[in-house]
């Protein structure tokens, strides 16, 4: 038994399940292949053998989503061919290393210096001037994760502890300040260690799972569902003074009038508080949404709920956009140019545009999620599909009612891999100049006023519903959560390429 398994173990709460994998031989490659029939004979007892189990299908899917997500970075955000990433250092840096088992590793006190083992390869000295400007790029970058990521395995085998990928992480942003994470410490877009059930991530972690995935076996189709992971809960806030008398007379006055609109709007913010602990606690909000509908069909009350949540953060897409949303423009130029391919922004822009045009840009820039079906098999939807599910762009003159329509047969007819999975924002006619923009909820259509008000809209509908982001765009939501709302949760789960994006918008 390596020290991954036992450190997998100890994570789980099943370190007394030691010594049967002592007895076992289990190592990290057994670990992932073990299913229920070898887990069923090695762990006879029930309530051990099912936490095991669980515990186990979340690694597995982790393991599979890391490696894909790193041929995603590769193939997504520079003009290197995509085999690049997983291909191992060219032969101008340094030879792919073999992995070394985890008995051979060797034991060392201090890490070795970056720059040192970087001045060792031909291209080593343009790399740390590179990657010491600014604004560094995704080829250079990739480049020295490679190398020293060779170094590492050379030292410490395929599989580092821990300890030795912190560190490793640590020295590359204190010796190359620049890609210094803004979230955290600032080295765990390198590497983040794994908790409650998540594995390690980042560029550090990648590399290796992409060396040790030359010898890995495929696991068998009949692998069992993994588990969804689940979305981090809300604290919903404190319920206010209104009595139950006073909360029924409001929610009746609620379900049949429209009008006057102050009155709405007074009622559903007395009556907030206790709406959303409905919604954080009830697993289906279409009940929900039943006692209170003029939570989507009135303009601005999910607004006026998520600034009840989080009353410091209602504004915040508006105030960090503008001049810092241009600079995913300045990013995207250092990362390649495979995201043009996809779509075209004019050379002269008005401001207005320009703002708007970093939003369209975004699903193109950061990796699509997975689509996992009932049989639990994974498919990566396409960055088009990213797009649609973020922001649907139909010309002018869309028939509305006929739309709606055509969508809940979509949505029946493909419940497993239904692209534009509400909510999401809806614009009629230009890309940057729509006549009509809508957020689209429920099987409503809730027409905004620009495109950023029905984003907005569209970010803070997934708070106070209480749902998770829809999975083909799901890394752009996280995006502007972490770097424009500043709302927590989730940040071990954020893709390394957000990171870095979020890095750079943070710089002054």
């Amino acid at each position: 038994m390596d020290d991954f398994v036992k450190e997998k173990l100890a994570e789980w709460g099943l370190s007394s399940l030691k010594d049967i994998f002592e007895q076992n031989m289990i190592d990290y490659e057994s670990l992932l292949l073990l299913r229920g029939p070898e887990l069923k004979e090695m762990i006879p007892m029930v309530g051990p053998r099912t936490k095991l189990q669980k515990n186990l299908q979340r690694l597995q899917q982790a393991e599979t989503e890391l490696v894909a997500d790193t041929s995603s970075v590769a193939s997504s955000i520079s003009d290197l061919d995509p085999e690049d990433f997983a291909a191992g250092p060219s032969s101008s840096s340094s030879p792919a290393p073999v992995p070394v088992p985890p008995a051979k590793r060797l034991k060392t006190s201090k890490m070795f210096s970056v720059k040192e083992v970087l001045q060792t390869t031909q291209d080593g000295e343009d790399i740390i001037e590179e990657l010491s400007q600014d604004a560094p790029n995704a080829k250079a970058r990739r480049k020295m994760v490679q190398i020293v990521v060779s170094r590492l395995v050379e030292v410490y085998g395929d599989r580092p502890s821990k300890q030795a990928k912190t560190e490793l992480a640590k020295t590359i942003v204190k010796e190359f300040p620049k890609l210094k994470d803004s979230i955290g410490e600032g080295h765990e877009s390198y590497y983040s260690p794994g908790a409650k059930g998540h594995s390690p991530s980042g560029f550090l972690e990648s590399r290796l799972r992409n060396i040790r995935r030359r010898s890995f076996i495929t696991p068998r189709k009949d692998d069992p569902t993994p588990v969804q992971p689940t979305p981090t809960p809300v604290q919903p806030p404190s319920e206010n003074d209104l009595s139950d008398a006073e909360s029924t007379v409001m929610v009746t006055w609620l379900k049949g009038n429209r009008q006057p609109a102050t009155q709405v709007r007074d009622f559903m913010l007395k009556t907030a508080p206790r709406r959303l602990k409905l919604l954080q606690e009830c697993q289906e909000h279409g009940e929900v949404l039943m006692e209170y509908p003029r939570l989507l069909d009135t303009p601005g009350m999910v607004e006026q709920d998520f600034e009840v949540m989080y009353p410091s953060k209602a504004t915040k897409l508006y105030e960090m956009w503008g001049s810092k949303g241009r600079r995913v423009l300045q990013w995207a130029e250092t990362q390649g140019s495979s995201w043009k391919k996809y779509i075209t922004i004019p050379d002269e822009l008005t401001e207005d545009q320009a703002d708007l045009a970093v939003f369209h840009i975004l699903p193109y820039l950061l990796p699509p999620g997975f689509h996992q079906s009932a049989q639990g098999k994974r498919t990566k939807f396409s960055k088009v599909e990213a797009a649609r599910a973020f922001i649907d762009i139909q010309p002018v003159g869309t028939n509305i009612p006929q739309y709606l329509r055509l969508l809940e047969m979509d949505l029946e007819a493909n419940q497993e891999k239904a692209i534009r999975k509400q909510p999401y924002v809806l614009a009629l006619g230009d890309m940057l100049s729509p006549t009509q923009v809508f957020l689209m909820a429920e099987r409503l259509a809730i027409e905004h006023d620009s495109t950023i008000a029905a984003i907005d809209a569209c970010f803070k509908a997934f708070y106070v519903l209480n749902i998770e982001y829809p999975p083909a765009c799901k890394n752009v939501w996280r995006f502007l959560q972490h770097a424009c709302y500043g709302v927590e949760g989730g940040e071990r789960e954020i893709n390394p390429t957000v990171r870095s994006l979020i890095t750079a918008m943070k710089k002054e």
